[in-house]
């Protein structure tokens, strides 16, 4: 009996599940660790999809994909989550905190209370509310960390690049690493940041070096310095301004650029040699500035023009 357009392309997703599963040499208990049943991975690669969208989202993720290189057939319910989901993140970029909160609470009856996935999406924003609510750190990063908990259950046990971590998941690790940094716990946060940064060498995931990498860069960078690690420093800027390049998004590149000019100027002024390098120093000084000006960051602009001009004589000629 054919399939129907629904089933075969149900079927695809689950092809393209096993393919890339199988082609990086993953078992599907890597792969759904924390996120599902071998059985419920099993069913989804013969095309039996048992599961929303959130829980394909994660598997591909996982995998190093995007869902938007996949069409995900979903139910009137997923579309409905899907949406939501959608709402409540723009709602807290917007810091509507009410209205965040009101939409959380609905979404966390419609969604399913049994799957890790949802129980993640629901405790990571309810951290971003509180923290919005001038909550204190340390419990925002308690409810970080029970958020990462549901699919990574043995994070502190086993090491990173034993994991298969989507970006998802790397990114609630990094907003835990973000608020440790607020807090002082340098290093903790030293040792995950290296920890993440190995990972995403050794798992190679295109999509995610893209975006993970140059902004782990710009927070170990600053950790370096901090602790007169200029060379390491200066190499991890080095390596985040690679992975910038190609990239459609400027995210970072500014802070990297800034902070490698900085240790560039240090290390040329602590070795005398600063006036002949100069011109080095202003190359990235001035790529940093023209990044500010595009995503319009007029304060972090106005900063370096004063300094440019106070340190090397430079006038901006717009």
């Amino acid at each position: 009996m054919a399939k129907d357009k629904s089933e075969t392309e149900q079927y695809t997703i689950g092809i393209a599940i096993k393919y890339f599963r199988q082609k990086y040499n993953i078992s599907q208990g890597e792969l759904c660790e924390g996120l599902c049943s071998v059985t419920t991975l099993s069913r989804i690669e013969v095309g039996e999809r048992s599961g929303d969208v959130l829980l394909l989202q994660m598997l591909l993720e996982r995998l190093g994909k995007s869902r938007n290189e996949f069409e995900l057939i979903i139910t009137d319910t997923d579309y409905e989550l899907l949406k939501m989901r959608g709402e409540i993140n723009q709602k807290i970029r917007d810091k509507s905190v009410r209205s965040a909160h009101e939409l959380l609470k609905v979404y966390e009856k419609i969604a399913n209370q049994e799957a890790t996935v949802e129980k993640q999406f629901i405790t990571r924003n309810k951290a971003f509310l509180y923290e919005l609510e001038g909550g204190e750190a340390e419990t925002v990063i308690k409810l970080l960390v029970e958020a990462i908990s549901y699919t990574v259950p043995n994070l502190e046990t086993k090491e990173i690049k034993d994991h298969y971590l989507g970006k998802t998941e790397l990114n609630i690790i990094i907003d835990i690493i973000h608020r440790s940094i607020s807090l002082g716990k340098m290093a903790y946060t030293k040792e995950i940041i290296v920890k993440i940064m190995k990972y995403l060498d050794l798992h190679n995931s295109i999509e995610a070096d893209k975006e993970l990498y140059p902004k782990l860069a710009v927070m170990a960078a600053g950790i370096f310095i901090q602790e007169e690690e200029i060379e390491k420093a200066l190499e991890i800027c080095n390596k985040g301004l690679i992975k910038c390049k190609g990239s459609r998004k400027l995210d970072f590149q500014g802070e990297l650029a800034a902070i490698k000019a900085g240790i560039l100027e240090t290390i040329y002024k602590k070795e005398n040699k600063w006036e002949q390098n100069k011109k080095e120093c202003l190359q990235y000084y001035l790529q940093a500035y023209y990044v500010y000006e595009f995503y319009e960051e007029y304060d972090k602009t106005e900063d370096l023009r004063k300094y440019l001009k106070e340190e090397y004589q430079w006038a901006c000629t717009d």
